[in-house]
C-alpha cells in the first residue's frame, strides 16, 4: 500500500468504528461484518511488502561509548 492509501484506508477504519462500536451505542455484529468487509477490500488489493529499515550503532562503537562512559576520574 502507498501511504495515501493507508491513510485511507486507516480513515475508513476509524470512522467505521465511531459509527458502529458497541460501547457507543452500535451493534457489535454490525461491526465485526463491515469490518471484515473492509479486510477483504484492502486485502484483495495487492502492495509492495512493507520493509523496515532499522540503523543499529556497530557493536564495537557502542563498547567503546560504554566503556569511555565507565571510565573513573582522572583527577587525583
Amino acid at each position: 500500500m502507498l501511504p495515501g492509501e493507508q491513510r485511507a484506508d486507516r480513515q475508513a477504519r476509524r470512522a467505521l468504528y465511531r459509527a458502529h462500536h458497541p460501547d457507543r451505542g452500535g451493534d457489535p455484529a454490525e461491526l465485526l461484518r463491515r469490518l471484515g468487509e473492509l479486510d477483504a477490500a484492502t486485502a484483495a488489493v495487492p502492495g509492495p511488502p512493507d520493509v523496515v529499515f532499522v540503523r543499529r550503532r556497530p557493536v564495537d562503537r557502542l563498547r567503546a561509548w560504554a566503556q569511555r562512559r565507565h571510565r573513573p576520574p582522572r583527577v587525583v
